[in-house]
């Protein structure tokens, strides 16, 4: 019997919302039986026929979902709720639907603020109330095995990495064209004061870290607004040192014209090289010294193409990735944990509420770098909370 979800945003018109539905779908073992699913309350109730909702079903708002949900007897409740909101409503959502006893499933960044991020982990310890952020990056074979080869020693000693998102569907004032997401994202009270800092930087963080083990200790940054009337940056290069000793770099756009690909992973050692494109999630390339590659593919959906000019990669690959991270939550709360759910082993899929709190201190350490450097190149290091 399917698990009941209850989603907050993601109502119609949302690309991401979208996404996460076929998520749910695809996932086989939920369904949205709720939700309060706009920005509004007529946005909200649009959705009811779309969705296949009861009248009851649907709520003015998350404040209104919620507490129904929280006077409803346990066995009367829906197992978690999705959150596919806007960065700077990560927070209050996630809080308030503990609050109310429900499980979270949220997008990322976890939060905007290092404050909010550490306030959510206290939250989700001292209650049990389990967090799951839809970092899908665990459930791509090509990923899983990049990271076994790394730290099998393949490339040898690292000598550079350099992690890039570079998207171009942000190169014109969209945000003016009626596109929702350029919207929000070009909103600091919706998207944060970092932009594509907010958007971007946790996907090259985790990623690196995924792979690699290695963790990062300090960053120098450089971030701008390149569209004129954008008010947050839109563009930024991050110096990045790590526990390792190896300096690399993340490249984050939203105005790299011509660039589709998403998230963008090199990796260089004195043995070789590897690359990995969101784009092409099927294949990983390793090139050696003298130039000769290998290319390792997957042809499964979850190495299926996934390249669109969309704010995420979001094809039939990230779809696939993000409904095994669904699957892999409610398998959890229901207390079942699949016996291979990566292959080293019992991994969660997603990040969890720590990992996320360590992810919004590098986007921290990166905003707070980007604030100094008019007084000269800073150096930042990251500084997790101790909760």
């Amino acid at each position: 019997m399917a698990q009941c979800v209850a989603m907050v945003g993601g109502g119609l018109g949302s690309f991401m919302g979208k996404v996460h539905r076929q998520a749910i779908e695809k996932a086989g073992n939920l369904k949205i039986t709720c939700g309060a699913f706009g920005s509004t309350r007529q946005s909200s109730f649009d959705c009811q026929e779309e969705f296949g909702l009861g009248v009851h079903d649907v709520h003015g708002s998350y404040r209104d979902l919620l507490r129904h949900q929280g006077k409803l007897p346990g066995d009367r409740r829906v197992a978690f709720v999705s959150a596919v909101v806007p960065n700077t409503m990560h927070y209050p959502v996630a809080m308030m639907a503990m609050d109310c006893g429900l499980p979270v499933l949220g997008e990322k960044p976890f939060t905007c603020n290092l404050d909010e991020a550490a306030n959510l982990v206290r939250k989700s310890r001292a209650t049990g109330i389990p967090y799951r952020i839809a970092m899908v990056y665990p459930a791509y074979s090509m990923l899983l095995k990049a990271r076994k080869l790394f730290r099998d020693g393949v490339l040898g000693r690292v000598r550079r990495f350099q992690v890039s998102m570079l998207l171009g569907w942000m190169a014109g004032r969209v945000e003016l064209e009626g596109n929702r997401q350029a919207m929000w994202r070009t909103d600091a009270r919706r998207n944060g004061i970092g932009g594509v800092i907010n958007d971007a930087s946790c996907n090259c963080q985790y990623v690196l870290e995924f792979i690699t083990g290695y963790h990062i200790t300090e960053v120098c940054a450089n971030a701008r607004s390149c569209v004129p009337g954008r008010l947050i940056p839109d563009d930024a290069a991050v110096l990045v040192r790590t526990d390792q000793g190896i300096d690399g770099v993340f490249l984050l756009s939203q105005i790299a014209t011509g660039h589709r690909e998403g998230l963008v992973v090199e990796i260089t050692g004195d043995n070789g090289a590897m690359l990995w494109k969101e784009s092409e999630p099927g294949r990983l390339v390793l090139v050696a010294n003298d130039g000769a590659e290998k290319v390792l593919c997957d042809k499964t959906a979850s190495g299926a193409i996934g390249g669109a000019a969309t704010p995420f990669c979001a094809g039939e690959a990230y779809v696939e990735a993000l409904a095994r991270v669904y699957r892999d939550f409610a398998d959890t709360l229901a207390g079942r944990t699949r016996r291979s759910r990566t292959a080293d082993g019992n991994r969660v899929l997603g990040m969890t509420a720590a990992e996320g709190l360590r992810s919004v201190a590098v986007s921290d350490a990166i905003i707070k770098s980007v604030a100094s450097s008019a007084e000269g190149v800073k150096w930042v290091r990251v500084v997790v909370p101790d909760v």
